[in-house]
């Protein structure tokens, strides 16, 4: 057995690996999922054998996209339940905090696939944990109503994260959509 771990991405692959993501994110957003490889490649600035050689088809790609959103969305519900006062005010930070970040969360946010016995699937199932944990501890302390479940609080989420095409000034929108919503969690009206 060898001791010799293996070793990362050379620092212009790991930049490579991350403008392609970003490109895929954003045309993820203007275009959708089926947008051509190689318009991906020339926004993140690389050859198309480059992307190629890094997602060897856009299934690879989807997953790491839906990877490193479950990453973010992951930390910031991880920062939310040990920094919330109250489980409905830990549910609060989740919500303002992904917000901030719809733009970067294509996937899963706005539908990633679900795949099965994948890296991206350990961290929807390490998610699940953590916003299951954030809910009861709102049930617990009695910030939140029983009938409230992480998926009620996930899929509020991810509305938000997709801004209504005929709505002007989304982000004010969503402000007054997140307050009614976390009034309609709340086990008291404040």
């Amino acid at each position: 057995m060898s001791d010799v771990q293996p070793r990362g991405l050379r620092r212009d692959a790991a930049q490579n690996a991350e403008r392609i993501i970003a490109a895929a994110t954003r045309s993820g957003l203007a275009e959708g999922k089926a947008v051509p490889m190689a318009r991906i490649a020339a926004e993140a600035g690389v050859g198309v054998g480059t992307l190629y050689r890094r997602y060897p088809n856009r299934e690879a790609l989807l997953e790491a996209m839906a990877v490193r959103a479950y990453g973010l969305i992951l930390a910031e519900a991880e920062d939310a339940l040990v920094s919330g006062e109250s489980g409905l005010d830990a549910i609060s930070r989740f919500l303002h905090q992904t917000f901030r970040h719809r733009d970067e969360l294509v996937l899963p946010l706005h539908g990633a696939p679900m795949t099965e016995r994948s890296e991206s699937a350990a961290l929807r199932q390490r998610m699940r944990g953590v916003m299951h944990a954030i809910v009861e501890r709102g049930h617990v302390d009695g910030t939140v109503r029983d009938d409230v479940n992480a998926g009620t609080v996930v899929r509020f989420g991810a509305m938000l994260a997709q801004p209504m095409s005929n709505v002007p000034h989304w982000e004010e929108a969503a402000a007054e959509q997140r307050a009614v919503f976390l009034r309609g969690i709340a086990t008291h009206a404040d």
